[in-house]
């Protein structure tokens, strides 16, 4: 399957493909592969009949289910018991340049030690993520922080080695530019790294929709549609 023709759409895969992971299916229309680090499942199709031999080939062991369309949907519910309960869309920098960080003045920009974990763990909003086993990792990979003098304005990390996110900026600093600093700062990382810049956006979250197209990031006009165990 040609995921180039959609790099926005498919980046989650191409970012599997680029580490060699795992394919348990793959044709001209359809192509699933695992992420072996965080064990989810990302599938695509482009018509009824490749989605059901790829669901076929599924395996039996994983964390979740990301599907890339709606063909595979019934085949998943079948075979798997599991309904789709959250659509995403991608969002994505295609520059080949990185990003310029720029920060308003008498604000720095480093990387979070574990000294700072138990101040991210209070901060972060997404109440699934927020627990010591999930970000204790993605503070190893790399976390951005902001700061004024010592003060802890805002931070951003990577979830699990491969999607942008864990984005926070305290409420009194907001409103200056501090997140699409962070931004910025995270695709340059991704891009040092040699991964792909993208990160997910819940289909309903208007605001960061708008955040990531004003840092200049493209959103992907479709959807993602996920499936949990």
């Amino acid at each position: 399957m040609d995921l180039k023709k959609n790099i926005v759409l498919y980046a989650d895969m191409l970012e599997c493909k680029r580490r060699n992971q795992p394919i348990y299916y793959e044709d001209e229309h359809a192509l699933c592969i695992q992420d072996t680090y965080n064990q989810m499942l990302y599938c695509a199709s482009d018509n009824k009949k490749s989605a059901k031999r790829m669901v076929e080939a599924m395996p039996e062991s994983f964390s979740m289910i990301v599907a890339h369309d709606m063909y595979t949907d019934q085949y998943i519910k079948e075979r798997f018991h599991i309904a789709c309960t959250l659509e995403c869309y991608h969002t994505m920098y295609i520059g080949k340049e990185k990003p310029v960080v720029i920060l308003p003045e008498g604000y720095t920009m480093r990387l979070l030690d574990e000294h700072y974990l138990p101040e991210v763990m209070s901060l972060y909003s997404m109440e699934d993520c927020n627990d010591e086993a999930y970000l204790r990792p993605c503070l190893e990979d790399g976390m951005a922080g902001v700061f004024q003098d010592d003060i802890l304005c805002g931070f951003m990390g990577v979830h699990e080695k491969s999607s942008m996110g864990i984005l926070e900026i305290k409420p009194e600093y907001r409103r200056q530019g501090l997140a699409i600093a962070l931004i910025h700062q995270i695709v340059g990382m991704q891009m040092n790294r040699g991964r792909i810049p993208y990160g997910e956006i819940v289909k309903d979250n208007i605001a960061s929709i708008k955040l990531q197209e004003k840092a200049g990031l493209v959103v992907s006009k479709e959807l993602t549609y996920w499936y949990f165990p």
